[in-house]
């Protein structure tokens, strides 16, 4: 993941890059760099160059570490972001979803919409124009996977990876209520044709209240199990070794499926 000291840097240079004087709104942060701007999640991005969009019919390249790019830009496109001239959330998204690969455009999609920074219906107008641009093929599927019920990066990778392989699709953020009818828990991915259950554990989380947090998480996993529900943890380090992760998965399904065997038999 991109450290917090990229995404500063991007906003630095990209205040630099706009006072090397350019006439009045001849430059526009696009791409990742107005993701930056508009606090956006960065992972698997490259934010090694500043990236703006001109609007005075110079040529697209690449000077001092800045990235031109010359396209069609409608006024509705534009914002002002921190006191910076940039592309809108919507138009960015996707700019910056056409520069880089499937998952890491889910990732800022989904984002995108949990935040309500955007709607799918206006990510498909900027899809829309932008039609046959390079890279809107991966926009374009990046945005009909996306789900704002996706809640962190760490979410949004595991979908991605789990689709990649083949699972089904899983219920996301679904509530369970068990015994008093009390809602005890609400989990990241359901499957619940073979009655598992999937949640990421982004760490961080804990950080704050540890122990406290860590004792309810068991007491709801206790209570998931109980009411026959197999449990799945994954964390970052399991999405670097997917083909292990499946097979967990998988194999949590088959164990489902036995357990229920003999619950019919019994």
């Amino acid at each position: 993941m991109l450290s917090r000291g990229s995404g500063l840097r991007q906003s630095i240079d990209s205040r630099s890059t706009l006072r090397r004087g350019h006439s009045p709104g001849a430059v526009v942060i696009s791409h990742q760099s107005a993701v930056v701007l508009h606090g956006l999640p960065t992972w698997g991005m490259d934010l090694r160059r500043v990236h703006v969009t001109r609007t005075d019919r110079a040529k697209g390249r690449i000077v001092a570490g800045t990235c031109h790019h010359v396209g069609a830009l409608p006024s509705a496109a534009v914002t002002t972001t921190e006191g910076l001239t940039s592309t809108t959330v919507a138009r960015a998204v996707i700019e910056a979803a056409c520069a880089t690969q499937f998952e890491a455009a889910v990732v800022l999609c989904d984002s995108a919409l949990q935040q309500e920074r955007v709607t799918k219906a206006e990510l498909d107008d900027v899809l829309s124009f932008m039609s046959g641009w390079p890279g809107t093929g991966t926009a374009r599927a990046a945005v009909q996977f996306a789900d704002q019920r996706s809640e962190s990066v760490g979410e949004s990778r595991l979908r991605v990876l789990m689709d990649t392989y083949g699972l089904p699709e899983p219920e996301l953020q679904t509530r369970f209520s068990i015994d008093s009818g009390n809602v005890v828990a609400r989990v990241d991915f359901f499957f619940r044709q073979h009655r598992v259950i999937v949640e990421f554990d982004g760490l961080i989380k804990y950080r704050d209240q540890a122990v406290d947090v860590v004792l309810r998480e068991k007491r709801r996993e206790d209570q998931l199990r109980s009411a026959g529900y197999l449990v799945v943890r994954v964390d970052w380090k399991d999405l670097d070794h997917p083909e292990r992760l499946i097979h967990r998965i998988r194999r949590a399904f088959a164990m489902a499926a036995d357990a229920s065997t003999r619950r019919v038999h019994s």
